[in-house]
């Protein structure tokens, strides 16, 4: 019996371990793809790396040669099916947070052109690895009846936050199979806010730029850390292993100068800083959609060989006739008073910031925030609030 336990107690230690390594390359990711999203930094960002990367996990598992490189070094990702694997651990130990107050749900799904022959090693895989359900549609006959239905679908899978996430003309005749990722998150907060005193304050998306805008108010003890140049505040999910981290520049450091440093070791650094204090918090109430193809943000990334004909995904089909036309993302995140929800989706298209005795933390200019998972430290959704819309 000992024995027994011993050997359970070393496979569950792997286990973390193993998730914990696709925690990281997920988070190394996450901070890549946000310094390579050129926008206007009064733009306001929302993004997954939860939900992008198991979606190229998914087509990275029938990659080859230096398109498999390109999409390892590109995502982080270890060489090897156990890595795969790690991944869809890391999602189950993420779907075990949800309680009766946090929703949380995780799909991956393999749209496949029905009759084109894949092989049954690369299903077995994405069965193994992502509990990938796979469906069969008829992309050649009728693309655009294909398209409607797997965004119905993410629609459905995101409870309706995330529609349309192919775009028109994103899927033809020569398209072979779509992965796709969906996402939902619905938390509330282990302190809510009061409603009575949430109230207009100035927001200043800019020094001389103050907009009026619903600020929620708490003085309560929280979760904070203080750098440099920064003030992270940490707002818990009930019952839960999640959490909403706002980190807030210095009022002498601007948000994109900020963002030009954040890295993951920093990332690290604040959330293991957080200590438990009483905190006067502003926060405002934000609700932010957005979305975007990832083939002209991952290009530049380095990752050019698997969307040209160049491709190797010999491990899919057995064949060298297939690449990546494109990828598409979009992100939802609404924060209120009770709490936040979230929703994000991926397709993989394959063709042919004090006062005396206590702390303020007041949101009032533009910051970053990371909804995350505690126990992985694992960035679920990371974002930008530049100014109130």
């Amino acid at each position: 019996m000992r024995r027994i336990t011993s050997c359970l107690m070393a496979l569950l230690a792997t286990g973390i371990a193993n998730a914990q390594k696709a925690s990281d390359a997920i988070n190394l990711f996450a901070v890549d793809l946000y310094r390579n999203v050129n926008t206007d930094k009064s733009e306001n960002i929302v993004f997954s790396p939860l939900s992008i990367a198991p979606a190229f996990g998914m087509v990275t598992l029938g990659a080859k040669g230096e398109t498999l490189n390109q999409l390892n070094s590109t995502f982080h990702f270890e060489k090897g099916m156990d890595f795969h694997k790690s991944i869809g651990r890391l999602q189950r130990s993420i779907l075990e947070s949800s309680t009766d107050s946090v929703i949380i749900t995780i799909t991956n799904k393999v749209w496949l052109q029905k009759n084109y022959k894949t092989l049954s090693g690369y299903r077995k895989n994405l069965k193994k690895s992502y509990k990938a359900q796979m469906y069969q549609v008829d992309f050649i006959q009728n693309p655009e009846g294909s398209r409607q239905t797997i965004n119905l679908d993410i629609e459905a899978d995101t409870r309706g936050h995330i529609k349309e996430l192919l775009p028109q003309g994103s899927i033809s005749e020569l398209t072979r199979l779509v992965l796709t990722n969906a996402i939902y998150f619905k938390g509330k907060w282990a302190q809510p806010f009061d409603p009575g005193k949430t109230s207009e304050r100035s927001f200043y998306a800019s020094p001389d730029n103050p907009i009026k805008h619903p600020f929620m108010t708490a003085d309560k003890t929280f979760g904070l850390a203080k750098g440099d140049n920064y003030t992270a505040l940490e707002l818990d999910y009930k019952d839960s292993k999640l959490s909403l981290i706002i980190i807030l520049p210095n009022e002498a450091t601007p948000i994109d100068e900020f963002e030009k440093r954040f890295t993951n070791e920093l990332y690290r650094e604040i959330t293991a800083n957080l200590q438990p204090q009483k905190v006067l918090v502003f926060v405002p109430k934000f609700t932010i959609d957005y979305g975007f193809a990832l083939k002209k943000i991952l290009t530049p990334m380095g990752l050019t060989i698997p969307f040209s004909d160049n491709a190797d995904f010999t491990g899919i089909s057995g064949n060298k006739d297939l690449k990546i036309s494109d990828a598409f993302h979009k992100a939802f995140i609404e924060v209120s008073e009770e709490g936040t929800t979230a929703a994000a989706a991926t397709a993989v298209v394959v063709v042919m910031k004090s006062m005396p005795n206590f702390n303020v933390f007041d949101a009032n200019r533009p910051f970053m925030f990371i909804l995350r998972h505690k126990t992985t430290n694992t960035i679920l959704f990371i974002g930008r609030f530049a100014s109130p819309k």
